[in-house]
């Protein structure tokens, strides 16, 4: 293989690895916080790196699961029924 071919190779591929590191640096120097320890009492350090304040209101909703359970129960009962059924009569376990 050609030097100057190899060389000229090796320095392409240093000067990418700088660019790519100088990016990735430059990155990490313009975050605001990288934990909730940056921010003050009432923020917390977000995905995007910046302190975003806590919500003044809690919703909390409350699910109701009764009328789910009763479908559920009911369409198990008839299946249980249905399977156990057959030509007309009850088949005897």
């Amino acid at each position: 293989m050609n030097k100057k071919g190899s060389v000229a190779l090796a320095v392409v591929a240093v000067v990418l690895a700088l660019v790519i590191l100088a990016m990735f640096l430059t990155n990490i120097a313009q975050r605001e916080c990288q934990n909730n320890r940056d921010c003050g009492d009432n923020s917390y350090c977000g995905t995007d790196y910046e302190c975003h304040e806590f919500p003044r209101q809690v919703v909390v909703k409350e699910s109701n699961f009764v009328p789910a359970a009763l479908i559920i129960g009911a369409a198990l009962i008839v299946s249980a029924y249905i399977f156990r059924k057959r030509n007309g009569k009850i088949n005897k376990i």
